[in-house]
């Protein structure tokens, strides 16, 4: 019996490892070439997956993708929520925002999901769910960052989640911009004019 249940733990542990190159091999891909590139053959070799093993996990590209958007969510989501625990104020938070958004791909992909999801119906269902539940959390935790340096109240708190939100759309703006535009000094200068405004209207 103890023999039987280590062999299947093995099989899970190993089909949980496929299932995790094929979502990092996507993601890697997306960000640096395009959520059109991302073919099932140059993620299988990517990976080192091969096809049937990709077809067990995923069976068609757009359910990998769908996948892949979800775990950048997933992904996204356990960085903020480890961030502001340790984190106080609404300036400190924004800094956080910044070094996950330029110091990690995740949402670079987020980014290239939302501009194919706008001709895919079926995709753009999956990133409409995907990113109100995200937004939420970000605007909840950017008020309780707020709150914990005292500088928040009941009265206030829709209009710092509403800074919060309006401070993501800026970043993912900036992510564009970088597609084109690679200075990030220049990115960086105008995101801590916005950070000085918030400080003037809050």
């Amino acid at each position: 019996m103890t023999s039987m249940k280590k062999t299947r733990k093995s099989q899970q542990e190993r089909s949980a490892s496929t299932r995790h190159k094929l979502l990092n091999a996507t993601l890697q891909i997306i960000e640096s070439e395009g959520w059109h590139r991302a073919s099932m053959q140059r993620i299988c070799e990517h990976a080192g997956v091969s096809r049937g093993a990709q077809t067990h996990h995923f069976p068609t590209r757009e359910s990998l993708l769908i996948a892949s958007v979800r775990e950048i969510v997933k992904r996204y989501q356990s960085d903020l929520t480890e961030g502001p625990n340790r984190l106080q104020g609404l300036q400190a938070f924004f800094d956080f925002l910044w070094d996950a958004t330029f110091n990690d791909n995740l949402l670079i992909c987020w980014v290239e999901a939302m501009v194919a999801a706008r001709t895919d119906e079926s995709l753009k269902r999956v990133v409409a769910d995907t990113d109100a539940s995200s937004l939420t959390a970000m605007r909840a935790l950017g008020a309780e960052s707020s709150s914990i340096s005292g500088t928040t109240n009941d009265k206030n708190t829709s209009r710092v989640e509403d800074i919060v939100e309006l401070t993501v759309y800026l970043l993912r703006g900036l992510v564009l911009q970088e597609g084109v535009h690679e200075d990030l000094s220049e990115k960086r200068r105008l995101f801590e004019l916005w950070k000085q405004l918030v400080i003037d209207v809050t």
